[in-house]
């Protein structure tokens, strides 16, 4: 009985020894994850210990590229460029958006780092501090659902997930934070001109219109040695704006000088563009506010391909050089009169038109637009419209009906004189006016396919209107 209980006490023994074992290699582990977790970053805590006032010194390199901005007095300058400003706002954002970074939890370094984007990681940073020391980091790529990133830094063994600001602030050259030129971006210009090899295309802009052209409507014109050729507005305004609010692709010179011509192409550009405008600058006079207009110019050169999808371009009187966009550049050397020509059917001033002399099919028809002086309620003189057709009264909404259909025509393609050839008009509209020119003008309707009329008016003769839209028109003639 004695050795039995002896062989039981020596396993019970046994067992309670093992016991020990394991308590003592699960302490040694606790200790251990205990140690790595006080290292850690609680959600929340800054992902790194350092304050705005603190940096002097940000150095990052991104897409192979290092840049340095140091703080010296108060303002953020280029490490590297002397006479180079940088935007402060923009600096100080970078900056900031180190101070900024919050973990949101972290992440074991036994992971892979590859999966995180740290083993080539997209930023690589290093912040210099007040008293000499030095912080840096690293950042990866984003989280699956592009609301963070992966990052560490030499505070911390753990990697940090934390807001995506930081990796998109970084994501970023030295020149993206250049007091780069402004385009004009004004809301008066008065003329524009596209210079290339041997042409010029000049417009200028008369707020009141010219007697040039039938309609006050038109404001843009191509000035064509002493003459003015009227232009579509819209047309024009989206041409214009390609300069008037160019931003640039990237800026690749701040030291240019006429020596770096060739470099980029401006010993023989590929186009110039001048943007002449009026700013109204306000200021106090005698403790009264004041304007004062000032006609500014702005003039773009662009030079060669700097690859593919851009160009070099710069202001004229900058040692900056930039790429613009290639679209851009395409815009303005495909640009001519033919592109920017109207394609409005008839824009009339119908309180310069005294009749319409009408053909539809052979049928004649006199409009005659009756204006009487009167007063008004106020006593103001007013001038009232009455009609007459053929000599007889008619009623004033039959007339508006057609001066509408034609104000409502629509151009929907251009075709070609020859398909109208030897054709005879089927209606044609001749407007009597009052104006000091183009006192007389016709526009004439030929049948140009099972589809289509083409309209001659103004010297054109090209817009095509769908025949819907004319045999409505010759319906509401005939019905006068």
């Amino acid at each position: 009985m004695a050795k039995l209980v002896s062989k039981r006490s020596r396993s019970l023994l046994v067992l309670l020894l093992m016991l020990v074992a394991l308590g003592g290699v699960y302490a040694l582990v606790s200790g251990i994850t205990n140690a790595e977790s006080d290292d850690s970053l609680a959600a929340g805590d800054p992902f790194l210990s350092v304050s705005l006032d603190e940096i002097v010194e940000v150095s990052w390199t991104y897409s192979g590229k290092t840049a340095t901005i140091v703080k010296e007095n108060d303002a953020w300058v280029n490490a590297e460029a002397e006479g180079v400003s940088l935007d402060q706002s923009a600096a100080a954002d970078l900056a900031s958006s180190v101070v900024d970074a919050r973990s949101s939890r972290s992440v074991s370094r036994s992971q892979e780092d590859e999966a995180m984007g740290l083993e080539n990681p997209t930023v690589q940073a290093t912040l210099v501090l007040t008293d000499g020391s030095s912080i840096s980091f690293e950042v990866g790529t984003a989280t699956a659902d592009d609301v963070s990133c992966y990052a560490r830094s030499d505070e911390s063994e753990d990697v940090q997930v934390v807001g995506i600001d930081l990796l998109n602030a970084f994501s970023c050259s030295i020149s993206d934070l250049y007091v780069m030129d402004p385009a004009p971006n004004s809301t008066d210009v008065t003329a524009f001109e596209v210079k290339q090899d041997n042409s010029v295309l000049s417009m200028t802009y008369l707020e009141e219109g010219s007697d040039a052209v039938y309609s006050s409507s038109y404001q843009w014109f191509l000035r064509d040695g002493e003459n003015l050729r009227a232009l579509d507005k819209s047309k024009v305004r989206t041409l214009v704006d390609e300069v008037n609010y160019l931003t640039w692709k990237s800026c690749v010179d701040t030291v240019y000088t006429d020596d770096d011509a060739v470099t980029y192409g401006f010993d023989d550009p590929t186009l110039t563009a001048k943007l002449s405008y009026t700013d109204s600058t306000t200021y106090e006079s005698d403790d009264r506010e004041e304007t004062q207009e000032v006609t500014d110019e702005y003039t773009l050169i662009i030079g060669a391909k700097a690859d593919a999808s851009s160009y070099f371009a710069r202001p004229a009187g900058s040692t900056f050089v930039y790429t613009i966009d290639a679209e851009t550049v395409e815009d303005l050397l495909g640009a001519t009169y033919e592109t920017l020509r109207p394609d409005d059917v008839c824009l009339m001033d119908w309180d310069t038109v005294e009749s319409l002399d009408i053909v539809n099919d052979g049928e004649t028809t006199r409009v005659s637009f009756v204006r009487t002086e009167e007063q008004n309620d106020d006593g103001e003189a007013a001038v009232s419209t009455s009609y007459e057709v053929d000599g007889a009264s008619v009623d004033a909404s039959a007339v508006s009906s057609i001066t509408n259909a034609i104000d409502g025509l629509t151009a929907e393609g251009e075709g070609t004189k020859d398909a109208i050839r030897n054709k005879q008009a089927e209606l044609s509209i001749t407007f009597n006016r009052s104006s000091s020119t183009h006192k007389t003008m016709t526009m004439r309707f030929f049948r140009y396919d099972n589809s289509f009329y083409l309209v001659s008016f103004n010297g054109e003769e090209r817009l095509l209107v769908n025949k819907n839209e004319v045999t409505a028109l010759k319906d509401l003639i005939r019905a006068l």
